[in-house]
């Protein structure tokens, strides 16, 4: 499958496109994106953001997962994205769950296969999914998982922190640790990474408190995976850690493969990227 050049000013321009909302149990009201084929769907994806991202990064796999027959569903985080209220931060790593699980009873119809897709940090929030899903989730795909950030990265959190460590635990004064150009070398850099105006570009102490606890409840669920999943790596990735993630699924019973490109495959590669979900998806459902 080869597709057409990714073109930012589309993002959301497919017919089947729409922003829907959710209200979270405390009153946030949580915009999200979804996209349905033109038939039946044979089972929905949930797309899970990045930190600094949002469900319109995923543009460029739209076309080739609808032409494959599966709904998609962009559950972008509050704060995040188009949800502007409290950019950066959320109350509680509950909250950021809770929100995920409302908009999957929203949009992916029970009965229906549920099929999770958490790209960097958004591998963390699918993982701390699995628990409250239970059998609802049919497979998980784990593309470029934030779960094991290089030491650059670290360090640029680390620093961060410190350089704010007075701040009020709801002041989104954190700078993202991700450099724009660790998405992507290629003419997304200019034309979309760089100039998104609604990427995330800090967060609040409170919320990387959050991303702690969901840390660790990702580790902890990805020790004890039961459910079939796939672990996509980028060649020359420099956000994530590619020998700790090998490490870390050796022992475990999952597809993995790794594919020429950078943290954003997306952008890079996003045939081989497509084509790897679709053909784990598809055999899965098989």
């Amino acid at each position: 499958m080869t597709l057409a050049p990714f073109d930012p000013s589309q993002v959301g321009a497919h017919p089947s496109h729409a922003l829907r909302k959710v209200t979270a149990e405390d009153g946030y009201v949580l915009t999200y994106r979804a996209w349905h084929p033109e038939a039946e769907p044979k089972g929905t994806i949930a797309l899970f953001n990045g930190i600094m991202s949002h469900s319109g990064w995923f543009g460029p796999l739209v076309a080739p997962l609808l032409a494959s027959g599966y709904a998609l569903v962009g559950a972008d985080r509050r704060g995040s994205g188009l949800n502007k209220e409290a950019r950066g931060d959320a109350p509680s790593a509950k909250h950021i769950v809770q929100d995920a699980l409302g908009i999957l009873e929203d949009a992916a119809p029970a009965g229906q296969p549920l099929l999770l897709a958490g790209w960097c940090w958004g591998s963390i929030l699918a993982l701390n999914l699995l628990r409250p899903l239970g059998a609802r989730t049919t497979a998980l795909a784990l593309l470029t998982p934030g779960l094991f950030p290089t030491q650059a990265v670290i360090t640029a959190a680390a620093e961060g922190k410190r350089a704010h460590a007075d701040a009020p635990e709801d002041a989104a004064v954190l700078p993202i640790p991700i450099a724009d150009e660790m998405f992507t070398g290629g003419p997304c850099l200019q034309s979309f990474v760089q100039v998104d105006p609604l990427k995330l570009r800090a967060t609040t102490p409170r919320f990387l408190t959050n991303t702690k606890k969901l840390g660790m409840g990702a580790h902890m669920a990805l020790r004890k995976l039961s459910v079939p999943t796939l672990v996509v790596m980028a060649e020359h990735d420099e956000a994530t850690d590619n020998a700790a993630v090998q490490q870390a699924i050796a022992k475990l019973d999952v597809a993995s493969t790794t594919i020429p490109g950078a943290h954003g495959l997306q952008f890079d590669a996003p045939d081989a990227l497509a084509n790897a979900m679709i053909g784990f998806f598809d055999a899965v459902l098989d």
